[in-house]
């Protein structure tokens, strides 16, 4: 029996332990006819180009044969500034992005003024103008994970709507001059936020029925409002996030009927099993479990507002740019201690690296649900008692240095 009468599906199991041995999957591919095929198949499934690699003339072999970029299911490129000498490069990989429409991972790191590669190459006429690109995108079925360091503008946008099965969407961390939020200091941390915070930064609009299963986002804290009718569950931001933000994120319906339409509409070779029902989508919106993220707001004010906008967060980690070292009173700590509690699934707790504990509350009558009391980090530790004059030097080192130890200082505060 020959190789070539073999199913195709035991060739690809044969070979896939070699996925990402690409020299044995070259010579695979070269050494059989019968082979080629899967080969070809798995040496162009998982791709990360990039100059340090030396492998960058993939892209335009990808842009110029239709039928190995169709195979690609992982792809990431590192592409250094848009400079002249290498744009050629740039084109290209925007004629194999249109091609590679069933991948599942896409991560672009390359310049973040050359988010026109998204678009379509006869929108590149366009790139530069104000308006949103020309139609005609490809459409990204599968696609499920997409990293870049592109801002939200329109080829963005677009982009994002023809990928109706994304689930995680990591955006650039570069501030532009326009973007929300102070630089960081040490004001008082119970000072009054300014009476006219800045405005955040314009960006494209992505319309809420565009990536409806999107559970998982790290970028820029001002496009949460824009993203929270999805059914996010874990979010890492960026920036600045007030409570004027999520104002808009607890007052937002999300339009759950025209995200499912949309989705339906545009599924034609997905899973239809992962379309969700309406009712799915509206109770997912308020199952945000995981945030981090940083304020330069008084903390106590912005935990108040995320209770109301989250409260069904069960891990939060929240830095801040204000001095907590000089100012924790009773009342700070009695404050965020109650806030706290409104949220009964939080389980982990952190404030400017300073964690939090719980612990069971003794309930009055055994009817009534568990709560929990929360307990204050160790932010000035007990001083340890001055030692005898008669002790050793290396003893007085070691209770020196006690008081930085908060392991071995806790202050049991508990409201």
């Amino acid at each position: 029996m020959g190789l070539a009468t073999l199913p195709v599906e035991l060739l690809d199991a044969v070979l896939a332990p070699l996925t990402y041995n690409h020299a044995a999957l070259s010579a695979v591919a070269l050494s059989c006819a019968a082979l080629n095929p899967s080969a070809t198949r798995l040496l162009y499934r998982h791709l990360s180009l990039s100059a340090y690699g030396r492998n960058l003339s993939l892209v335009h072999l990808l842009a110029a044969r239709p039928d190995l970029a169709k195979h690609v299911r992982t792809f990431s490129a590192h592409l250094d500034d848009a400079q002249p000498a290498i744009l050629p490069t740039y084109s290209a990989l925007q004629h194999a992005l249109r091609l590679m429409t069933n991948l599942n991972s896409l991560a672009l790191y390359v310049d973040a003024s050359a988010s026109w590669i998204l678009s379509p190459p006869q929108a590149e006429s366009g790139r530069k103008a104000s308006g949103p690109p020309s139609p005609g995108p490809a459409f990204y079925p599968r696609l499920e994970h997409l990293t870049c360091n592109f801002p939200l503008d329109a080829h963005l946008s677009s982009f994002l709507a023809q990928a109706p099965s994304l689930i995680s969407l990591t955006l650039s961390s570069v501030h532009s001059d326009d973007d929300a939020g102070s630089e960081p200091g040490h004001a008082d941390a119970d000072a009054p936020t300014p009476a006219h915070p800045k405005s955040p930064p314009r960006h494209a609009a992505i319309p809420p029925s565009h990536i409806p299963l999107l559970e998982a986002y790290t970028g820029p804290a001002y496009l949460l409002p824009t993203l929270v009718s999805r059914p996010l569950k874990a979010v890492h931001l960026f920036g600045d996030l007030t409570p004027s933000l999520l104002a808009v994120c607890a007052a937002g319906a999300p339009f759950v009927d025209e995200a499912v339409d949309h989705l339906s509409d545009l599924s034609l070779d997905a899973d239809t099993d992962r379309i969700p029902s309406a009712g799915s989508l509206s109770a997912a919106g308020a199952e945000m479990q995981v945030m981090s993220a940083m304020t330069s707001v008084p903390p106590a004010q912005l935990l108040e507002a995320l209770a109301v906008a989250f409260p069904n967060l069960i891990c939060l980690r929240l830095m801040t740019t204000r001095a907590l070292w000089d100012l924790p009173d009773m009342a700070f700590y009695t404050r965020i201690a109650a806030t706290l509690s409104k949220m009964p699934r939080l389980s982990a707790f952190e404030l400017a690296g300073m964690h939090w504990q719980s612990r069971p509350k003794q309930s009055s009558s055994p009817v009534e649900p568990e709560e929990k009391e929360w307990i204050s980090p160790p932010v000035s530790p007990r001083i340890a008692a001055e030692p005898e004059e008669e002790e050793e030097e290396e003893e007085d080192d070691e209770l020196e240095d006690r008081d930085y130890d908060f392991d071995g200082a806790f202050l049991d505060w508990s409201y």
